[in-house]
């Protein structure tokens, strides 16, 4: 275990909790167990928990940047907001010996400690921690590689004997799950089918994607998208081909056809600018539809004689302007929400904290029989019977997205009511010299600053911010 350093200033403890989605369904190992454990934790050793950091239905097999959770965390750590970070075991912390010591390079220049709380016999202060922290992660890794592995091998051997290695819901549009030969196998989906048909026709015809997504929502009447037309254009499902297998399931194209597609595909891919920074991409909600807006540059000449031209940073609805399925077709600019952002910070803020209280005071009130341990013991008796094959797998997938979707409701709404503080928020706003800090940074910092205390921005008709939601 870490020894805390001789000091009486409270320690600012930061909880990391982390748990796969099959741990939480087969074994009940749920957030907010671990939450409570080592909350109680910081508790009995005098710590202050500054921050709660979950990686929700995050093995550990996940690559390092797909752990949002890890990267606020050391967001956090930079900042010197934090001086403990607290976790269950280390095989929740990391089982991969390279990520483990590109975060450690991290917390030691920033003089961050870690301590797996039921392991007392690890850590990185002494000979014999060491050892058994490299033991750990060492044999940790090798579980990893062995299970990647295994995994791997058996689904490229589904894959290559065309079995089925998902549900209905993530085949592309024209396919499904049906019988060949006496198993189960992807085949066409004959109601879907002529729409397939329809829309590499059209687009071989009009090579125009806008027209195409248009069409296809006009002549079906279906909400046809820019990101199904994305995922159309690429799947080689349409070939009959997935990885290695170039018979895996019928054809809606021939080879021929197909490649003549991607090049109609690749004409005229714009490549954005480079340069520009995108303050609130991904923050601001469309005031009409409710999606995120995203971040583009327009141009406009500022010398007429020299023909200098400065770029202009707005945020759009793209559901209007790509899959013209908003009528918010407004541009919303970067500066003005800027501006506006920095001269009402406190009392957006303030707001924010007057409607976390109503609803959490509302959440208390609600008395509900669905908790944690009920859903999860759902989970265990749906496992229980699609491993004794009382259930079809398209029955079990069904009823697992479904109760696992309420359970993670159910556990963030305990974690909300948790997380009644907000740190980072307030240790901002207490600066006296805030605006002359922000004025100091560069654009790239000034996002980072941003994303590290904004989770939402809602807007109106008239772009004009109505509420701000902070992390």
């Amino acid at each position: 275990m870490k020894h805390l350093p001789s000091t009486d200033r409270i320690q600012r403890a930061a909880v990391y909790i982390r748990v796969s989605t099959a741990e939480q369904a087969i074994h009940g190992k749920s957030l907010q167990a671990q939450m409570e454990y080592l909350q109680n934790y910081a508790d009995e050793h005098g710590m202050k928990v500054v921050g709660v950091y979950a990686d929700e239905g995050q093995t550990a097999r996940k690559e390092l940047k797909k752990r949002k959770a890890i990267h606020q965390l050391l967001a956090a750590v930079e900042r010197d907001e934090v001086d403990v970070i607290l976790f269950w075991r280390m095989d929740r912390w990391f089982r991969s010996v390279s990520d483990f010591y590109k975060v450690q390079d991290i917390l030691d220049a920033h003089n961050c400690i870690w301590i797996s709380t039921s392991e007392p016999n690890i850590s990185m202060e002494t000979r014999d921690g060491r050892l058994n922290l490299n033991l750990v992660l060492a044999i940790g890794q090798n579980e990893v590689d062995t299970t990647s592995e295994r995994i791997r091998f058996t689904v490229d051997n589904m894959i290559q004997n065309g079995r089925i290695v998902w549900g209905n819901s993530n085949l592309p549009l024209g396919f499904k799950i049906g019988e060949l030969n006496g198993r189960k196998a992807v085949v066409k989906n004959e109601e879907e089918a002529p729409m397939v048909e329809e829309f590499f026709r059209y687009f071989r015809i009009h090579q125009n994607k806008t027209k195409t997504v248009l069409h296809m929502r006009e002549t079906f009447g279906i909400p046809f998208t820019y990101s199904r037309l994305r995922t159309m254009l690429s799947s080689e499902f349409y070939i009959g081909k997935y990885r290695e297998n170039q018979n895996y399931c019928p054809a809606y194209l021939t080879e021929k056809e197909w490649t003549e597609i991607q090049k109609i595909s690749r004409k005229n891919t714009k490549i954005p600018p480079s340069g520009r920074v995108y303050l609130f991409s991904g923050l601001i909600c469309c005031p009409l539809c409710g999606r995120l807006m995203a971040g583009a540059g327009q141009p406009s000449i500022i010398n007429r004689k020299t023909g200098e031209k400065r770029y202009y940073i707005y945020y759009r609805c793209n559901q209007a302007f790509l899959d013209h399925a908003c009528e918010w077709r407004r541009l919303t600019s970067q500066n003005l929400l800027e501006q506006d952002l920095l001269k009402n910070l406190s009392w957006t803020f303030e707001d924010y904290q007057v409607r976390q209280a109503t609803i959490m005071k509302t959440q208390r009130k609600k008395k509900t029989s669905r908790t944690p341990e009920k859903i999860q013991g759902e989970l265990k008796r749906l496992n229980f019977l699609y491993v004794k094959e009382r259930i079809s797998f398209e029955d079990y997938d069904a009823e697992y997205q479904r109760l696992n979707q309420e359970l993670s409701q159910v556990n963030a709404s305990a974690l909300l009511e948790e997380q009644t503080h907000h740190f980072r928020a307030e240790e901002v706003l207490k600066q006296k010299d805030f605006m002359q800090m922000y004025e100091s940074l560069d654009q790239e910092h000034r996002q980072t600053f941003w994303h590290g205390i904004i989770s939402k921005i809602q807007i109106n008709t008239d772009a004009q911010i109505t509420s701000v939601d902070f992390l």
